[in-house]
C-alpha cells in the first residue's frame, strides 16, 4: 500500500465515526401517548408540545394515538403505550390493583355537559330504562354521570341503562341519530348538540364533584426504569400547559383551527378551560384524598387506598422548582 493511502485510511475512519456519533446524538426517543378521540384541550396540550418544539428540545418524538379509555389503559399496562392522557380510567384500574401512577393532572373540574335527545327534556324523562352514553364503564364520565343522576333522583342501576360507547364523536352521532337517549359531551361536542336542537339537561361543573379527567399516567415500571425519559416528557408537557395558560390569543386561534369552530366559540371554551385547569400540573394531597374517596365510592372499593398509591408528583414538583429558580 502506498504511504499516502496509509494516512488516508485512519482519517476516513475518524470522519465516519464522527458521522455515526452525530447520528446517535440526533436520534430521538420515540414516545407513544394514548389520548381520547375527542377534540378537547386535554388532547391539545400534547399537540402544542409537539408543534412548539418542546418535546424535540427534550430529544423526544411523541406520537399521540387516539383510542377508547379501556383499550388505552389495556395498552398502557401491556406496553403498547408509554403514557395515557386518561386519568379517570387509570385511577379506576389502580384502585383495582393495576401497577399504574398518575404523574400529572391538567383539570380538576369537569368540563362536560349532559344532553338529552329531542324527546328528553328533563333528567326525570330518562326513567324507564332509557339509554345513556358515556366513554366506557368505570371511566370518569361514567362515575360522574352516575353521581349526578342519583342527585337528581335517578337510580343509575335501575332507572337507566348506561353504556360505554367509545369516543365522543361516536357518542354524539348516536345521540343525534336516536340510538342514545342521553349522553355526556365535551365543550366542542356540546356546541354541535345545541345546533342540532338537543336538550341540555345539566352542566357537570355546577355540581361539587371531586374528579380529574386529563393529564399523564404511566406504569410503575416505566417510572422506575426510565426516570430520565419520564422527566423529559413531563418537562415538555409542563411547558405546553404553561404556554396554553399564558398565550390566550395563540391558544384560542389553535383551538379554533383544531376544533373547527369559530374564534368566539373557541374563546369561550378557552376561558372555561382555564377555570378548570391546574397551574402547574399538580394537585394537593387533600384534593387527592377527596378524589380517591369519590372513586372508591363509585367503584365500590371497600379497602382504604392512600393517595400515594394513585398519584406521584415527585418528578413534576422538582421540574416546577427548576422553573421557579430559572425565573428568579
Amino acid at each position: 500500500m502506498a504511504p499516502g493511502h496509509v494516512a488516508i485510511v485512519p482519517a476516513l475512519a475518524a470522519v465516519l465515526m464522527s458521522f455515526l456519533m452525530a447520528g446517535q446524538a440526533l436520534a430521538l426517543d420515540d414516545v407513544k401517548v394514548h389520548t381520547s378521540g375527542s377534540t378537547s384541550a386535554n388532547v391539545l396540550i400534547y399537540k402544542i408540545a409537539q408543534e412548539q418544539g418542546f418535546y424535540k428540545e427534550e430529544n423526544l418524538n411523541v406520537l399521540t394515538i387516539a383510542a377508547t379509555s379501556q383499550a388505552g389503559i389495556q395498552g398502557l399496562v401491556g406496553g403498547s403505550f408509554d403514557f395515557s392522557q386518561i386519568l379517570g380510567q387509570t385511577s379506576a384500574a389502580i384502585l383495582h390493583g393495576a401497577p399504574l401512577k398518575n404523574v400529572m393532572v391538567f383539570d380538576t373540574k369537569p368540563l362536560f355537559w349532559f344532553f338529552g335527545s329531542k324527546k328528553i327534556r328533563r333528567v326525570q324523562d330518562l326513567k324507564g330504562g332509557k339509554l345513556v352514553g358515556v366513554s366506557s364503564l368505570g371511566a370518569n364520565t361514567d362515575q360522574m354521570t352516575r353521581e349526578i343522576l342519583a342527585m337528581n333522583g335517578i337510580d343509575p342501576r335501575k332507572d337507566v341503562v348506561i353504556q360505554g360507547t367509545g369516543t365522543g364523536a361516536v357518542r354524539l352521532a348516536a345521540l343525534i341519530g336516536g340510538s342514545l337517549d342521553a349522553a355526556i359531551t365535551n365543550p366542542t361536542e356540546s356546541l354541535v348538540a345545541r345546533k342540532q336542537g338537543l336538550n341540555e339537561l345539566f352542566f357537570y361543573g355546577d355540581y361539587d364533584l371531586n374528579i380529574v379527567s386529563g393529564g399523564a399516567a404511566l406504569t410503575e415500571r416505566m417510572l422506575k426504569e426510565k426516570p430520565d425519559l419520564v422527566r423529559r416528557f413531563l418537562r415538555g408537557t409542563l411547558r405546553a400547559l404553561v404556554w396554553f395558560r399564558t398565550n390566550e390569543k395563540d391558544a384560542v386561534a389553535r383551538m379554533a383551527e383544531g376544533f373547527k369552530i369559530s374564534p368566539d366559540d373557541a374563546l369561550g371554551i378557552y376561558k372555561a378551560t382555564l377555570k378548570s385547569y391546574t397551574l402547574d400540573g399538580t394537585i394537593s394531597r387533600e384534593l387527592q384524598e377527596k378524589i380517591v374517596t369519590f372513586q372508591r365510592k363509585q367503584l365500590k372499593v371497600e379497602k382504604e387506598v392512600p393517595p400515594e398509591t394513585v398519584y406521584d408528583f415527585t418528578i413534576l414538583r422538582a421540574l416546577n422548582e427548576e422553573r421557579k429558580k430559572s425565573r428568579s
